[in-house]
């Protein structure tokens, strides 16, 4: 895809500090899709992806406090899930927006997830990408994913948990045995892939999550939002890869609870769908707005 440059961008400001935002599809009169980045810790660069949308609705991206453009104060006190739905808000009035389509990676389909808890009014749609809603499932998972990988990578795996020994070669190298098969398996990196990872924060990443994908140690180890997966009725598209860390059977199992969902797995990819195979992405993605926002 090419960069596309934001109509308008900015600012707004919060009681942490200043959120940057950028937005396309200012003409457009569909409710606005607002993307919510992963890791945690990623910029919005890597969603780029989601602005050729903006042919029909507008589009926001923003870079979640001490990330992206974002003020940096470097505050673990932020770093809570409260914090950061409300800065979803926080955007969303400030823009003037009415009900918007919230398309979350990951840790950004869990705030999408709980936005839609706390502000079902403010909520249209949700498209959840790869989601995070049960800490304690996505690590079962996780394990189920790592019986797959050579034997001697498991063993280093559990050894190096055992003693927390996660700047150990061996348990880094086993991590990347497991990014390869469930994070990303195709084509290569493109540019707003790459400034992401420049821009990485890994102290919120470990804070938050732990010290890699498959082991949380983090603030939300012990998350469970699947009780409340029946409260939500707005409609609700989730989209995975075949190979993804965030399980198709689980997602679909998670559809099944809700009022209005449906799961598009995407073959040959994993984690990063929409990097891996950005037409079919947009293509399951088009189609979900086509036909519930006419």
């Amino acid at each position: 895809m090419s960069w596309t440059d934001p109509e308008i961008a900015g600012y707004v400001d919060g009681p942490g500090g200043r959120t940057w935002f950028r937005q396309n599809g200012l003409a457009q009169s569909r409710p606005a899709i607002v993307g919510i980045t992963g890791g945690p810790g990623m910029s919005h660069h890597y969603l780029m992806p989601l602005t050729a949308l903006c042919d029909r609705h507008p589009v926001v991206l923003y870079d979640q406090l001490d990330t992206g453009n974002s003020d940096r104060p470097g505050d673990p006190a932020n770093w809570t899930i409260g914090y950061f739905v409300e800065e979803i808000e926080r955007v969303r009035l400030a823009l003037g927006h009415g009900a918007l389509i919230l398309a979350g990676h990951s840790w950004g389909g869990l705030l999408a997830y709980e936005y839609a808890l706390r502000h079902p009014g403010s909520t249209a749609g949700l498209i959840l990408v790869s989601p995070c809603l049960d800490a304690a499932r996505w690590s079962e998972d996780a394990r189920a994913l790592i019986a797959g990988l050579p034997d001697y990578a498991q063993r280093l795996i559990r050894e190096c948990e055992a003693s927390d020994d996660f700047a150990n070669p061996g348990y880094q190298h086993a991590n990347e045995l497991f990014m390869a098969r469930h994070l990303r398996r195709k084509g290569g990196r493109p540019p707003h892939h790459v400034r992401s990872g420049e821009l990485f924060n890994q102290s919120l990443y470990t804070h938050i999550w732990g010290p890699s994908e498959f082991t949380a140690r983090g603030t939300i180890r012990d998350y469970d939002g699947s009780p409340r997966l029946a409260e939500v009725s707005a409609p609700v598209l989730y989209v995975c890869g075949e190979h993804d860390e965030a399980r198709p059977a689980t997602l679909r199992e998670f559809a099944g609870r809700m009022q209005d969902a449906a799961v598009v797995e995407l073959p040959e990819v994993a984690h990063l769908s929409f990097i891996e195979d950005e037409p079919a992405f947009l293509g399951a993605v088009r189609n979900f707005l086509e036909r519930r926002f006419p």
